[in-house]
């Protein structure tokens, strides 16, 4: 069985040249095992031991395992930290493991990894599924969201962000043990209850409001596979972000896995976005991943699949046949329809 860790590096190249973004006291390519990275946070190695002494639910044993920190900064702004070290296009890869929904400027981010990789580099995420997570009662990221971050170098969640994300915080309960997140496509999702007390973060929200704050961490994008890959194909055709995608890999547990790989060979500043035929196939991609979001939202993935996507994969389906003959699902519905106007009369003159 393919391991998480395994999903994670698929692409990564543990002794060449490479960043991870944040791991803690659980880092993905630990420097003890021998790999060329950099650590890159916004705490330093100090800081972190410290509130690792702290968290009664890290063992003291894994307080050692925090690896010094190399750059310390916020992670929106990996391309302004790097480039003041004069590191940018040195990396042959970034590792980001459930960092990325935290951020509060995820565009600024995906264009500093950019900025940080060399041409071919890869930036690897694990990402927490939004329906499987303790976002299960939260609404899905919008691409305007992510906009309006970018376009108001936001620093730290707005107060919305954070109402939606501590007000409809979700536990999952296997009888008398809650847990943050929950096995997509195994488990129960009506097992799912929604955790805080309304009250209390509605005064949070109106004080943020009318006030400075302090950062407070939060989950600030929800997200689920098709929905990583519809933001990410309309940024790119937004002239925002120019990453290639070489493989989204589907939720496993509660997590999905994204790489993404700088071009070879970018294109020339003043050369358009798009041809016309890949705007043409932008919109039907996009379009088709509209489709998919909006079938996969909330608990529909949990439990079943839509019978015309089984009927799509199997070929001996009854169902096929019909989906590939739209005028067959016409005559059949003339005879369902004729049927059951006949079963009514039929009905009425029995009584």
């Amino acid at each position: 069985m393919t391991s998480r860790l395994d999903l994670l590096l698929k692409h990564v190249t543990p002794t060449a040249p490479g960043i991870e973004i944040a791991p803690y006291f659980n880092p993905a390519l630990p420097k003890r095992a021998g790999c060329n990275v950099r650590i890159f946070d916004v705490f330093d190695t100090e800081t972190l031991r410290a509130r690792a002494r702290e968290n009664s639910f890290i063992p003291d044993s894994r307080i050692a395992e925090i690896e010094a920190v190399d750059f310390v900064g916020d992670a929106c702004r990996i391309g302004a930290v790097l480039g003041r070290e004069g590191l940018l296009g040195r990396f042959d890869h970034i590792v980001s493991s459930h960092n990325f929904e935290h951020l509060a400027n995820p565009i600024l981010f995906l264009q500093g990894a950019a900025q940080a990789l060399k041409p071919g580099g890869v930036l690897s995420m694990a990402i927490p599924d939004g329906r499987a997570c303790f976002d299960h009662f939260r609404f899905p990221t919008r691409l305007g969201d992510w906009l309006l971050a970018y376009h108001t170098d936001r620093d730290k969640p707005d107060p919305v962000t954070l109402f939606d994300a501590h007000g409809y915080r979700a536990l999952y309960w296997r009888g008398a043990d809650p847990s943050e997140a929950a096995g997509f496509l195994s488990e129960d999702p009506a097992q799912f209850r929604p955790e805080s007390e309304l009250q209390a973060q509605y005064r949070a929200f109106v004080a943020r409001l009318e006030a400075p704050y302090a950062y407070t961490d939060a989950h600030c994008s929800v997200l689920f596979p098709e929905l990583f890959e519809l933001h990410l194909r309309e940024l790119h055709h937004l002239g925002l972000v120019d990453f290639e995608i070489l493989e989204i890999v589907p939720t496993q547990g509660h997590e999905f896995f994204v790489h993404l790989r700088k071009p070879v060979a970018p294109a020339p500043q003043d050369a358009p976005q798009d041809t016309p035929q890949d705007a043409d196939d932008f919109h039907r991609r996009r379009a088709a991943l509209l489709r998919a979001v909006a079938l996969r939202m909330g608990e529909t993935p949990f439990l079943s699949t839509p019978r015309w996507e089984i009927a799509d994969r199997d070929a001996a389906h009854p169902l096929r046949a019909l989906l590939q003959n739209p005028r067959q699902i016409l005559a059949r519905l003339r005879i369902w329809n004729r049927q059951r106007r006949q079963r009514r009369r039929a009905k009425r003159a029995a009584r």
